[in-house]
């Protein structure tokens, strides 16, 4: 078998007789580039959701028509709304646990503010604005959809789970009054933001009024409340704390009084006071002990001059001295030594010395036995302070051994007035807060009766109908998309055929000219379907199977089920084949719903069931149509069994006659899946040609005829795709002629 792929290149015969027509030839797989993109893309997938348009937009418009009804039966809500500014209450004593005697920590801002939120929506605060106002009567029932569909759901949750209906007429009021009541704190703030939505603006805006007073009034009560309580606790505590210290230093008092321990200051012993003054006079004598000895010492090291300087009678005799040493100098340059004068001067200068040295000798042992005086004097003091520290240790260590529990006596004296003292400032702090008549919650902002409503929000209603009517319809159909298993693309078509290959695509004419498929007489030039069939004749022409010398082209037309242009195709590709200038036979064997007769306006009185039954000749049946070259054979009387008569010899006999008679015999076969006729009738062919509808065929119901041809050793030359919508299929590949100029594919083919 010739390969179409591997011979589309191959220019086209030329095939001449009578009149001649200049067409030009479009191979297949052009088309099915143009018409869909090979991978499943954006493109791909907005072609096949605008197959289903009409679905989008119906489900589109009937959603965005139920958000005008239900937005216009709406009845109109107003919603009023008060500021309240809360602030965070300071004073741990307020936070006191009840019973532990602990103060627990306090609350976070957010949990501080969640509470406030609670409150808010507390059956306190609901009963007292219901009461306050008088409208508890209006709340018995709510009529708004959205409270039906509450009540519904809750009577479904009790039918599943069996709970037991109460009859809470108070209950119920509270609940249909929370239910349109919206509270929300600002983010970062301490503001709360109080909404109330009602057909009566008036109401609403009384409601959150009253609401915000209300919550004022009962956020000030629970203080109240909370510091009363937390007053009474710390008072019981308080005393009992302070009964405990008192009985504490009685205890303390009576063991120090019983054990001779004095103290000062209130915590200190008197032994301990002594130690502590010896101690200083110790640490005071033993430095003037190293001061006298350091000096001492000194004494033994220092030259007699240095200790002499600063003596007025030395001094004196040193300046005398250094007079006549000038003296003498003075002198010298007019005498000399051996003058009397000088000699004089020599004697009054040595004996000056002489004064000078024992008057520092008589010094130096006064002040060296004063300081060793004074160091002994230390030593003295230092050693008998020493004495008393240590005597006053044992004192005080035998003063300690007699008292081992004063220390805890003391301890326990100290914690308790540690208790006491922290009681007694709480207390101060609650009484503080008692006194104080200021409240942590603030009205910023009162509710004015609003003049618009609040819903319903036509814009915004509107808008949202349209959306999610747009999206429930792209959802329908995506969906359907997903669930649709026909044919839809000629990429579809590929993948369902697997290797057999596609000879041609047929497109759908919509009105009347898609009945008649002889509509292509007398517009042979400009035809769509005739293009079409031109392009699946050559294509035929390529992939047919090896015929034997002298023999016709022999093919069976058939489908996988019925009403999918099996017969319509059978005709018009007779017709195409005839224009070629070629005898051509169309036999019709769909003995069970012929068709072939009324396409081409002949009679159904003899055909094929007739020769199979042995009562015709086969020049008995051939019948000539208005097509030149084209001959037919009707499917003939009808017969119950056709699947016999088929598989008989007689239906060989028929084919083997007509082959020696014509060029071209084309068999209308019935469809392929539910009957075996069209296995009996490819398997005798030899050449099947596979029609399948677009929008129609299902591809499991094409892949499971193909497996039953496979089956029955039939040999499938292609499929065709027929009703093909598409419009670049329709007006762009088959349109060409009257606009494209010819390419160097063109043919010369003959027609009527």
């Amino acid at each position: 078998m010739e390969n179409y792929y591997t011979n589309q290149s191959k220019n086209l015969e030329v095939r001449a007789q009578g009149n001649a027509q200049v067409v030009e030839y479009i191979p297949v797989e052009e088309i099915a580039s143009k018409t869909q993109v090979e991978e499943f893309g954006f493109g791909e997938l907005w072609r096949r959701l605008m197959q289903r348009k009409w679905l989008l937009l119906g489900i589109a418009l009937t959603t965005f028509l139920a958000a005008i009804v239900l937005t216009m039966t709406s009845p109109n809500v107003y919603r009023a709304t008060t500021t309240l500014q809360v602030t965070p209450e300071d004073g741990p004593a307020l936070n006191l646990g009840e019973g532990t005697g602990a103060a627990r920590s306090p609350m976070s801002e957010r949990e501080f503010y969640q509470t406030q939120t609670e409150l808010l929506r507390s059956e306190r605060l609901t009963k007292n604005t219901l009461d306050k106002l008088g409208i508890s009567s209006r709340f018995e029932a709510d009529g708004s959809l959205k409270s039906r569909a509450y009540d519904w759901l809750a009577s479904v949750k009790r039918d599943l789970t069996g709970d037991v209906v109460v009859d809470d007429k108070t209950h119920v009021m509270e609940e249909n009054f929370k239910r349109s009541l919206s509270i929300y704190p600002v983010e970062n703030s301490q503001i709360f933001k109080i909404s109330y939505d009602h057909r009566d603006p008036k109401l609403a805006a009384d409601v959150v009024n009253t609401l915000a007073d209300s919550y004022k009034q009962m956020n000030f009560d629970l203080r109240n409340e909370r510091v009363a309580h937390t007053k009474e606790i710390l008072s019981d505590k308080l005393a009992a704390a302070k009964s405990e210290l008192e009985a504490s230093e009685n205890k303390l008092v009576a063991y120090a009084k019983k054990q001779g321990i004095i103290t000062l200051d209130g915590d200190r012993s008197s032994a301990s006071g002594v130690m502590d003054g010896f101690n200083a006079a110790l640490t005071e004598a033993t430095g003037a002990r190293i001061a006298a000895e350091a000096a001492f010492n000194r004494s033994k090291n220092v030259a007699g001059a240095d200790r002499t300087l600063e003596n007025p009678a030395i001094q004196a005799l040193k300046e005398e001295l250094a007079r006549s040493q000038a003296e003498y100098r003075d002198k010298s340059r007019l005498f000399k030594p051996g003058f009397p004068e000088m000699q004089q001067l020599q004697g009054r200068i040595s004996e000056l010395r002489s004064e000078i040295s024992k008057e520092s000798a008589s010094i130096d042992s006064t002040a060296r036995g004063k300081l060793q005086a004074e160091f002994e004097a230390a030593k003295q003091r230092e050693a008998r302070l020493k004495a008393e520290v240590k005597k006053q240790e044992g004192v005080l260590i035998g003063q300690r051994d007699k008292s081992p529990e004063y220390n805890t006596l003391e301890r326990k004296v100290e914690a308790d007035r540690r208790n006491y003292d922290s009681l007694l400032t709480s207390l101060g702090e609650v009484r503080r807060a008692e006194d104080s008549g200021a409240s942590n919650v603030a009205v910023v902002d009162v509710a004015s009766v609003p003049s618009k409503p609040y819903s319903p929000n036509i814009p915004l209603n509107l808008a949202m109908g349209a959306a999610i009517g747009l999206l429930l319809g792209l959802l329908a159909a995506v969906l359907a998309e997903i669930m649709d298993d026909r044919i839809r693309s000629v990429e579809d078509m590929r993948r369902a055929l697997g290797s057999i290959p596609l000879l041609g695509v047929v497109p759908y004419i919509s009105g009347r000219k898609n009945k008649n498929v002889l509509a292509l007489r007398g517009q042979v030039g400009s035809s769509f379907m005739l293009e079409a069939f031109r392009s699946l004749r050559e294509n035929i022409l390529m992939m047919k199977a090896p015929s034997h010398q002298g023999l016709a082209l022999l093919m069976n037309v058939t489908s996988p089920a019925p009403s999918e242009g099996k017969t319509t195709t059978a005709v018009n590709l007779a017709t195409v084949f005839a224009y070629t200038g070629k005898r051509v036979l169309l036999i019709d064997c769909d003995m069970r719903h012929p068709e072939a007769h009324n396409k081409l306006g002949l009679e159904n009185r003899v055909g094929v069931s007739d020769f199979l039954l042995g009562e015709k000749d086969v020049s008995d049946l051939i019948q000539e149509t208005t097509v030149q070259n084209l001959s037919a054979i009707s499917a003939g009387s009808a017969v119950p069994n056709p699947t016999e008569l088929l598989a008989s010899d007689r239906f060989t006999e028929l084919l083997s006659e007509v082959e020696g008679m014509f060029d071209h015999i084309i068999l209308d076969g019935p469809p392929v899946m539910g009957l075996a006729d069209a296995l009996i009738i490819s398997n005798r062919t030899g050449n099947t040609v596979f029609v399948s509808a677009y929008g129609q065929t299902g591809k499991r119901n094409l892949k499971d005829a193909i497996g039953r041809l496979h089956q029955a050793q039939c040999n499938i030359i292609g499929s065709v795709l027929t009703k093909m919508k598409s419009p670049e299929v329709s007006n762009k590949y088959y349109g060409y002629p009257n606009r494209y100029p010819r390419s160097s594919q063109t043919a010369m083919v003959a027609t009527q």
